[in-house]
């Protein structure tokens, strides 16, 4: 399941990867949004190693080529990290008035920087051979701690990006970009489907820890559904608002900054 589901979703971010990061450098000359387009690329860039990290015989890879136990599950739990927190700021950029734009950034910024610092020494203190930092590893104290810190992060950050997005769709709906306004909407629904994926996992992770969980087995198959699901729609979103905005600056100024 896991690599059919990453693995779709590599191809998806590979090709996002590539016409975010052309059109970032077709305008690297413009001002106006540079972060966002600059924050698009790269949080592209970060979902599609995270991605491919997480399909199952590149991690074995991983972990034979590096010598540590669970480095590709770290490396994708960061990567997801960085993917989260640079949507954020591509939002902010967005969304936010110059006059708190700054202060906006460096808050979301220390937030990750928080979040990592919690997750990096538990996982240094758990990871052996015989764990994985997986749910079916629940029962280790450390690895449900740690799960939890990332789960929280990304169910708060997605439901910013839902929030933004929804706001922003609705905007450009009104003012006539209309595939501006449907990538918008479909990257809303795609962090909807984030917060669904946290909200998964993290209620197994709960529920085990009071004794009566639900079934492994189908958290090991909603979960990664909800995960992919989510990536390639926000992909799938998020080009098509940078599209649309490139169709409507031809007819006219887009008030919208996508």
């Amino acid at each position: 399941m896991d690599g059919i589901v990453f693995g779709l979703c590599a191809l998806f971010g590979i090709a996002g990867t590539v016409l975010s990061a052309r059109e970032a450098w077709r305008q690297r000359t413009r001002n106006e949004y540079r972060i966002a387009r600059f924050a698009r690329a790269a949080a592209f860039a970060v979902c599609t190693i995270g991605v491919i990290l997480a399909v199952p015989p590149v991690a074995d890879l991983a972990e034979s080529v590096t010598g540590m136990n669970n480095a590709a599950k770290l490396g994708a739990h960061i990567c997801a990290v960085l993917w989260c927190g640079s949507l954020q700021l591509m939002l902010v950029d967005w969304s936010y008035n110059h006059e708190v734009l700054r202060a906006s950034l460096y808050a979301r910024i220390a937030f990750a920087v928080c979040v990592l610092a919690a997750m990096l020494p538990l996982f240094v203190g758990t990871t052996d051979e015989s764990i994985k930092f997986t749910t079916e590893y629940a029962t280790a104290p450390g690895v449900t701690v740690y799960l939890m810190i990332y789960l929280a992060y990304v169910a708060i950050t997605c439901g910013e990006i839902a929030f933004l997005c929804s706001g922003m769709a609705l905007s450009a709906k009104r003012t006539g970009h209309t595939w501006t306004a449907r990538g918008l909407a479909m990257s809303a629904v795609a962090a909807v489907l984030g917060v669904a994926y946290a909200a998964s996992k993290g209620s197994y992770l709960v529920t085990h820890y009071l004794g009566h969980p639900w079934p492994l087995r189908a958290e090991e198959i909603v979960s990664p559904a909800l995960a992919g699901l989510a990536v390639v729609a926000l992909i799938t979103g998020l080009t098509m608002a940078m599209v649309g905005r490139r169709l409507s600056s031809r007819k006219a100024p887009a008030s919208v900054g996508v």
